[in-house]
This record gives C-alpha cells, structure tokens and sequence, in this order.
C-alpha cells in the first residue's frame, strides 16, 4: 500500500467510525461493504479535498464505489 492509498484508508476510517480501520481494504466498496450514508459520502469528500487540495465534483463521485477507486481518482489528479 502506498502513502496515498495509505492516508485514504485512514480518512476513511476517520469518517465512518464504526469501521474498524483494519477491516477497510483497498478493495472495499464504500457504501456496500463499508456502509457509508450519502453524508458519510460527503464528509470523506471535503476530508479528501482539503487532504489532497483537490476539488472532487458531484459527476467523479458517482464513480467512485471503492477505496482504490479513490486513491486512483487522486492519482490522476495529482499527475495531471
């Protein structure tokens, strides 16, 4: 796991409190396996904007369903 695939668990995990952090996988569907509400959504949003200083709109949220799917989104974002 990689700094940021490593700092999106933990943000993760700071916003769903009752995740147990060890149980967050890259491979976890958000609001599936993970069980976040669409304000849990938008509380690890503004996390990962003010984290990354990155603005993430509405339309890439909808495509995001895992935890890789996040640190991939900042990837790109950072590299472009």
């Amino acid at each position: 796991m990689d700094d940021i695939e490593s700092r999106v668990v933990e943000l993760v995990a700071e916003v769903l409190v009752d995740v147990n952090k060890e149980n967050i996988q890259l491979s976890s569907k958000i609001v599936e396996d993970l069980g976040a509400e669409s304000l849990d959504i938008y509380d690890m949003i503004a996390l990962l904007e003010d984290e990354f200083g990155m603005e993430i709109t509405d339309e890439q949220v909808e495509k995001i369903q895992t935890v890789q799917d996040v640190a991939d989104f900042i990837r790109q974002q950072k590299a472009s």
